[in-house]
C-alpha cells in the first residue's frame, strides 16, 4: 500500500473575511480583524441591472435605457466547528488575525482594550473556562460523580479516562479515592474472582498512582485550557459577526465595518457592507458539556459589494483607486482582466 499524504490547503490563509473597525480616537485608522474559514464556505453571487423600458406603438419589441446596476450581492454560509479547529488547528492566537492601524505610542493600549474581554488568558481566568466551572460545579458535578461512583461503570474505565472526567467535573479526591475503590473491586473479581476481597488484592500503591495522577492533572489541564483558548476565539469571532451590523454607540457617525472577502482568485478583497447575518447550530453535532456551546454553528450573511474609492479611475495597484468603480473595460482592455480591487496581487 502506497503512503498517502495530507496537503495543507492554507484555507484560513487564503479564504477569509477581513473587518474593517473604524477608529474614533486616539488617531488610528482602523482595526482589522479576520474571520478565517476553517472550512469551505459556500457563496451565492447576484447583481442586477437597472433598465428603463419604453414600448412604442407598433414596434414589436421594447426599447431599454441602461440606468446603472445594483450593488454585487453575496450570501456566504460557513461553518465554525469547534472540534476540527481543536484538531486541525491548535496553535492559532488572537494575534494572528488582528492588526492594528494605529500609531506605535497607542499601539498595545489599544490592543489591550480591543481583546482583553475574549482574549484567552492563563489558567482559569479565561471567559469560556469560568462559565464552564460554574455549569460544572452547579449542575454536573453531582451527575458525574454518581456514574463515576458506580463500579460497573468505572471498572471498564482506564486511571485517564478516570482522571479526565475528575479534572473537568471538579470532584475531590476523597470521591476519586472512592470511584477507584469501586473500580479495583470490579476488575480483581472478573480477573480473579477467589482472592477479589481479600486486602492484598484490593491494595493500591498509593505513590505510584499519586504520581500517575499528578501526570494525567497536568496533561487534563493543559488540553482544557487549549479548549476553552479555542472556545474564546470563536466566541470573539461569533461576536464580530454580531458587530458587523452596528456602529459606534458613543459616536453613531462611526459605521458598522467594511468587509473585505477573500475566497482565493474568485473572489479577491471585495468590499461589503453586511445587511443581515443569521446564526444557527447543527443538532447532531451536540455541544461542548461545560459551557453549552454547539460543537458546530452555521453563520449566514447577507453582503452587499460597496465601491468608493477616491471616485477617480480604477487602479488594482494603488491602495485608494483600487476601490474605485470598475467596467467592463477593466475585463476585456485591462493587464488585471478581473474587476477585484485585489486582483492585481496574487493570492
Amino acid at each position: 500500500m502506497s503512503n498517502r499524504h495530507i496537503i495543507n490547503r492554507y484555507l484560513p490563509e487564503r479564504s477569509k473575511l477581513m473587518f474593517y473597525f473604524p477608529v474614533p480616537a486616539k488617531g488610528a485608522d482602523h482595526y482589522v480583524v479576520e474571520l478565517p474559514f476553517f472550512e469551505n464556505v459556500e457563496i451565492k453571487e447576484s447583481k442586477k441591472a437597472r433598465y428603463q423600458k419604453y414600448s412604442l406603438i407598433s414596434r414589436s419589441s421594447n426599447l431599454y435605457s441602461y440606468l446603472g446596476a445594483e450593488s454585487r450581492s453575496l450570501t456566504l454560509s460557513f461553518n465554525m466547528t469547534m472540534p476540527h479547529i481543536l484538531d486541525q488547528h491548535p496553535g492559532i492566537t488572537f494575534d494572528q488575525y488582528v492588526n492594528y492601524q494605529t500609531d506605535k505610542l497607542n499601539m498595545e493600549a489599544e490592543k489591550k482594550l480591543f481583546k482583553e474581554p475574549y482574549e484567552a488568558q492563563d489558567g482559569t481566568t479565561g471567559m469560556a473556562f469560568q462559565l464552564g466551572t460554574k455549569y460544572t460545579q452547579d449542575l454536573a458535578q453531582d451527575s458525574a460523580k454518581s456514574v463515576l461512583l458506580d463500579g460497573s461503570i468505572t471498572g471498564a474505565l482506564n486511571e485517564m479516562d478516570k482522571h479526565f472526567i475528575q479534572s473537568r467535573y471538579g470532584i475531590s479526591e476523597s470521591s476519586m479515592n472512592q470511584v477507584n475503590y469501586a473500580s479495583n473491586v470490579v476488575k480483581n473479581i472478573v480477573n480473579n474472582p477467589l482472592v477479589a476481597f481479600t486486602p492484598v488484592a484490593n491494595a493500591v500503591d498509593a505513590a505510584a498512582a499519586a504520581e500517575e495522577q499528578a501526570k494525567l492533572k497536568i496533561e487534563n489541564n493543559q488540553d482544557l485550557q487549549l479548549k476553552y483558548h479555542i472556545i474564546d476565539l470563536i466566541i470573539y469571532w461569533t461576536n464580530i459577526v454580531r458587530s458587523s451590523v452596528v456602529n459606534y454607540s458613543k459616536n453613531p457617525i462611526y459605521g458598522p465595518p467594511v468587509i473585505r472577502l477573500r475566497h482565493g482568485i474568485l473572489y479577491q478583497d471585495i468590499p461589503c457592507i453586511c445587511t443581515s447575518y443569521s446564526i444557527n447550530y447543527d443538532e447532531r453535532a451536540g455541544y461542548d458539556i461545560n459551557t453549552l456551546l454547539p460543537r458546530q454553528l452555521k453563520i449566514n450573511m447577507k453582503l452587499e459589494e460597496i465601491r468608493t474609492g477616491d471616485f477617480g479611475e480604477f487602479d488594482t495597484v494603488d491602495i485608494i483607486k483600487k476601490d474605485n468603480l470598475a467596467g467592463w473595460e477593466a475585463v476585456v482592455l485591462g493587464d488585471s482582466l478581473s474587476m477585484d480591487p485585489g486582483s492585481g496581487v496574487t493570492i
